[in-house]
């Protein structure tokens, strides 16, 4: 028999957590222990008007070494218009470590973030890469929230337990971004939009998890976040859906419940993995509908989650797992029927895929 799951968005779960419908600052502090059996992240990611994505991670310990002690680690993926792309990964001892409980201040080396649910402050340090011969790379970065900070119910799935967990926290669905890039010497100001989230847990996410769709929009005067996640065989594949809609900067509805997805047209990789070209996620409640359709995705990133492990053990695990990280930019089609509020929407979207166990995913 299946282990259950349980996916804490109703009020029971709120009360059992301390927490409110008002989310507070405390909320994006350090929340798990930084020891073996527990993982946490602080996630940015921004689209300049450059055309140049960013994204930016505060770990406590890379994703798949969980059982490990603090490592300390920092990764920098920068995608430029002029299809160059630099990617570093930073690893820190667990002295150079430091995380606040009521509010989200984290310094991991000379990298730190600062922020209140509203405004963060993001400084980013990554020294020359001699492999690719790219010199040293500094990011300064402002955040500011446009759309209050949300999440679905107490933001955790449990597993097996109410013991252990997986929680997500998005501090800034939607917000603006402005700084400076320091590339090779030459400081360049820059401008866009971004998105902050905060994961922490547990349980390895590779033992209950098969593999996850999320992604992010912000389309017209509409912000989206839409989330298919798949647990594992052990966990029955149950299903965790989790959508949200804003309107400006007000939430129209943060009910995940009713929606679908549906992936086709499957590429194949030379990772060993395959990626949809075509991802439609259904909401339908009576008379309302939501359709996002997304298409002609752009593959901008595609890791072997198993890269931060020694050649041999990469080989070894190899044996076992593929797991494995893509991203994407894609063109959405939002239509929307909520009511008296009927709207046809079409603009860029990201969505990523993570395939932990993949024994439901091509």
């Amino acid at each position: 028999m299946p282990k259950p799951v349980f996916f804490g968005v109703t009020p029971e779960f709120l009360a059992r957590e301390g927490l409110t419908e008002a989310i507070e600052p405390w909320e994006d502090g350090l929340r798990a222990e930084t020891g073996p059996g527990s993982f946490e992240w602080w996630y940015f990611d921004a689209h300049l008007d450059n055309h140049t994505t960013i994204v930016i991670v505060f770990a406590t310990k890379p994703i798949l070494e969980r059982g490990g002690p603090l490592k300390p680690t920092v990764l920098l993926t920068l995608n430029c218009s002029k299809r160059k792309r630099i990617s570093r990964a930073a690893f820190f001892p667990a002295s150079q470590f430091r995380a606040a409980r009521e509010t989200c201040d984290v310094v991991i080396g000379p990298n730190r973030v600062q922020g209140n649910l509203h405004t963060y402050q993001v400084h980013v340090e990554m020294e020359a890469d001699p492999v690719t011969a790219s010199g040293p790379l500094t990011v300064n970065l402002t955040f500011t929230g446009l759309v209050p900070p949300w999440r679905p119910g107490a933001g955790k799935a449990y597993f097996g337990d109410l013991d252990h967990y997986f929680a997500w926290l998005p501090a800034i669905p939607y917000g603006r971004v402005e700084g400076t890039i320091d590339c090779d010497g030459e400081i360049h100001p820059v401008s866009g939009i971004g998105y902050h989230d905060h994961n922490w847990g547990n349980i390895g996410l590779n033992e209950v998890m098969d593999h996850w769709y999320w992604g992010r929009a912000r389309i017209g005067e509409y912000t989206l976040i839409y989330v298919e996640q798949i647990c594992a065989q052990e966990y029955g594949y149950t299903r965790m859906p989790v959508f949200m809609l804003a309107k400006g900067d007000r939430v129209l509805t943060g009910d995940g419940s009713k929606l679908t997805m549906k992936a086709a047209e499957f590429v194949p990789h030379p990772g060993g993995r395959a990626w949809p070209r075509e991802v439609d996620f259904y909401l339908r409640d009576g008379s309302d509908s939501i359709h996002l359709s997304l298409r002609q995705p752009q593959l901008i990133e595609a890791v072997s989650l198993l890269a931060s492990f020694p050649t041999w053990k990469r080989l070894l695990l190899r044996l076992f797992a593929n797991p494995y990280y893509f991203r994407f930019n894609a063109e959405m089609v939002l239509t929307l029927h909520l009511g008296n509020l009927h709207a046809t929407e079409r603009g860029p979207a990201l969505f990523e895929i993570m395939i932990l166990q993949g024994k439901k995913h091509p």
